[in-house]
């Protein structure tokens, strides 16, 4: 479920970085700088210039869909990172501002019919609200919902072949359609969900190689892609290459920092991930955009990475740091993940009842993130790694 539910970077990126290829209306040098310095701002976590700068193309073109793009995405990111998904009050307001922007352009679609960008921007929106609804597990509003994306994302290109953009959006749809967990394949055969990986693929290459402004998107998703273990796909190395580009694109960017780690793991150079982590952990508090709801990722880093070279009570005083530091912090996904990831060290040091009682400290919270199934399985049996002291993957589920 995971790589349906991450697309931390596909929406995110794609909705904010749509800028005009033919548009209808042609916007003044300092609008386009306003809408460029905001999505930068959403680039960098730097929610502040974003929102204000995107205010700006409104005050200007109230409902153009560079600035509606900018509102919802800018709401969008701050429930995902800011609030690591887990503040429903910033929910709510990513969902009413996520509404009135796709309002906002149907309006605007009513006065330009035949602006392909109006069409690419609603369908991302659209595409988002999808895949958020399949985080939620709202199957019927995420199939209507993914279904009126692709309609948009194809009158874009039916009103401008050459806007690659909007193969990433098309992209995200055939890959991740066609590699649904088979318990979903139940309710996509219902609906008629059909998906291409081998075309979704080759389209978000298309857009990565082509596109003017999604291309960097298109590469975090492949990153995504070429990290699936056992997919046909995998090629972490490539993925490495990619985030390094990114990186260097984007210095402030703590997530962009925090992807790397991920794919340095993936590719076993786990002390660097280690060393990583605690640079990382380092510059919470220091840097402005290294928050410290950031602190739990960091100790998922370091721990997970000791783990993966069996070095168990290492992992356990990481992990029990990590604790100790996320005491005055709401749970959020990754905090509670690495009160999941110490059950297993536990299990490993044969510390059984220390790691029932861990397993039990994840079921006693909301369900939000979808841990209570590998909770409830460390509660049957103690946990084992895989050949090699393999820990799994790096993110959460």
């Amino acid at each position: 479920m995971q790589k349906l539910f991450s697309l931390f970077a596909a929406l995110l990126f794609a909705a904010t970085v749509a800028l005009p290829s033919a548009a209808e209306i042609k916007l003044p040098p300092d609008v386009m700088e306003y809408a460029t310095v905001g999505i930068n701002g959403v680039y960098s976590l730097d929610f502040a210039t974003a929102q204000e700068n995107i205010e700006k193309v409104f005050a200007l073109y109230p409902d153009h869909p560079f600035a509606h793009f900018g509102n919802a995405m800018i709401a969008w990111s701050r429930y995902e990172y800011e609030f690591e998904t887990s503040d429903d009050a910033q929910r709510k307001v990513f969902e009413k501002t996520l509404d009135d922007s796709i309002k906002g352009i149907k309006r605007w679609i009513k006065q330009y019919p035949n602006d392909p960008n109006a069409y690419m921007g609603i369908g991302a929106l659209y595409g988002l609200r999808a895949m958020f609804s399949m985080r939620t597990r709202s199957w019927i509003t995420a199939y209507f919902s993914g279904r009126k994306a692709i309609s948009n994302l194809e009158k874009s290109l039916e009103l401008d072949p050459t806007y690659y953009d909007a193969y990433f959006g098309l992209g995200i749809y055939n890959y991740y359609a066609g590699t649904l967990p088979s318990v979903i394949k139940i309710l996509a055969a219902i609906v008629a969900i059909k998906g291409d990986p081998d075309k979704g693929v080759e389209q978000l290459n298309l857009s990565r190689e082509k596109a003017m402004f999604t291309s960097d998107s298109s590469k975090l998703i492949l990153i995504e892609v070429q990290n699936t273990r056992g997919g046909k796909y995998y090629d972490p190395e490539k993925s490495l290459e990619y985030i390094r580009q990114l990186r260097k694109k984007y210095p402030n960017n703590p997530l962009m920092h925090y992807v790397e780690l991920i794919c340095l793991y993936e590719t076993g150079h786990y002390e660097e991930v280690e060393k990583g982590g605690r640079e990382f952990l380092a510059l919470i508090g220091k840097d402005p955009f290294y928050k410290d709801i950031y602190i739990s990722r960091a100790y998922t880093a370091i721990g997970t990475s000791l783990m993966s070279r069996g070095q168990w009570q290492q992992a356990q005083a990481a992990f029990e740091e990590g604790q100790k530091e996320l005491t005055s912090q709401a749970p959020s996904r990754w905090g509670v993940w690495n009160e999941y990831r110490l059950g297993q060290v536990y299990d490993m040091l044969g510390q059984r009842g220390k790691a029932v009682e861990q397993y039990k400290k994840v079921l006693s919270f909301k369900d939000k993130w979808g841990f209570d199934e590998v909770a409830e399985q460390g509660l049957k049996a103690p946990w084992q790694p895989q050949p090699g002291h393999d820990a799994g993957p790096l993110p959460p589920l």
